[in-house]
């Protein structure tokens, strides 16, 4: 039988953005406490490495192994970067590749060891938000479609792969979320440390990326004007913005009269502080909705559909729709959830308790059988 995890060479895994390595840093040390060594391949997916470097050493994370330098974004991306992928894993033959979330660098490396048929193992398996046209949902389809191993963080994740025709209960185990586990880590730290000189005392956090909200300027102007609208009723905006969306904005919009503080983007410990600090947060990322659940801060997502379903029912997150100009109106209610709970702490779903890297590295110790290899989505007219 195909087995996975317990032959002879390293674990290997392979992050190439600000979330991978945050998700990665936990299951290493979780690694190095049984006695096991869990290298990585850092893709180099964002260019701005000076913020690579200040996020893993928040993190906590060691250095990569091997270092490569993703493509640009483009339609070539990911199969260009499977190719590099799949030199430098043959050179380390691994027992099992491990690989999280659903980057461009996560499709790739599971197309890597797909081709020299290595044992995959995929962390965050199963989540979908059922939007085709987002490239992190392909890379999802993708990845698991090709993984030997999942590891979830909720049960919907279940559905979804058995929806596909994949997962049974052999192949899928629920662990929680290793988000959890890296927030938990740096908690401690969190309430020490001061506020920011440039921070207002009273602040509504936000964060745009996702290229449907932000790529056209006109959305994106729309989005504006609507954290413009939040600021007049909240005291002010903080705003760190992502190299994508900065390179979108336009000069001619005076951020600091419409209350919005835009700062450049932030190291990981610094944005979980602001996160912390803020009355409530306005944002597009599925990791920062998570993020909000675990501190308790209301969080307002810019789309109109999630994959963090459990963000939705622990922690007052509330989807606003497609409209940037629904984001105001959707920031009372979110806000009422966390008020209706009173002052008690967050309900945490099972699992995000900081221990899901050591049910994960258990899994892996013990080896998992490989169901039967199949073929590549494309192949099966996928």
């Amino acid at each position: 039988e195909r087995g996975g995890g317990t032959d002879a060479g390293p674990w290997v895994a392979v992050a190439g953005t600000r979330p991978n390595y945050v998700k990665l840093a936990p299951l290493v040390r979780a690694a190095r406490r049984v006695g096991h060594e869990l290298f990585w391949i850092d893709a180099g997916q964002h260019t701005d490495h000076a913020m690579q470097e200040r996020i893993r050493l928040d993190a906590g994370l060691p250095e990569a192994r091997v270092s490569i330098q993703a493509p640009p974004p483009g339609p070539e991306r990911i199969e260009g970067l499977a190719a590099t992928l799949e030199v430098a894993l043959r050179e380390l033959a691994p027992s099992v590749v491990l690989v999280v979330g659903d980057v461009d660098a996560t499709a790739a490396a599971a197309l890597a060891a797909w081709r020299l048929d290595l044992p995959l193992a995929h962390v965050e398996a199963g989540l979908r938000c059922g939007v085709a046209s987002m490239p992190e949902e392909r890379n999802r389809v993708l990845v698991d479609a090709l993984s030997d191993r999942y590891y979830t963080t909720e049960p919907s994740a279940h559905r979804h792969l058995a929806s596909e025709g994949l997962g049974p209960d052999r192949y899928a185990v629920e662990v929680g979320n290793v988000m959890a586990d890296a927030l938990l880590h740096l908690e401690p730290s969190l309430a020490s440390a001061g506020p920011e000189a440039d921070v207002p005392a009273d602040y509504v956090l936000a964060t745009l990326h996702r290229q449907a909200n932000v790529d056209d300027p006109a959305r994106l102007g729309a989005y504006v004007r609507a954290l413009g609208a939040i600021a007049r009723e909240h005291g002010s905006v903080v705003w760190p913005v992502h190299p994508r969306t900065a390179a979108r904005l336009d000069p001619a919009l005076d951020l600091r009269a419409l209350g919005i503080t835009a700062r450049a983007p932030v190291g990981y410990r610094a944005f979980l502080g602001l996160l912390a600090g803020a009355s409530a947060v306005v944002t597009d990322s599925g990791g920062v909705q998570v993020e909000a659940a675990l501190l308790g801060t209301p969080c307002v997502v810019a789309r109109g559909v999630t994959e963090h379903e459990l963000s939705l029912s622990h922690g007052g997150a509330v989807l606003a729709g497609e409209d940037p100009a629904a984001l105001p109106a959707a920031l009372p209610e979110a806000l009422a959830q966390v008020l209706a709970a009173g002052t008690a702490a967050p309900e945490r779903p099972v699992g995000w308790d900081g221990h899901a890297a050591a049910r994960i590295v258990a899994d892996l110790a013990r080896g998992f059988a490989r169901p039967p290899r199949r073929a590549m989505p494309t192949d099966r007219g996928a």
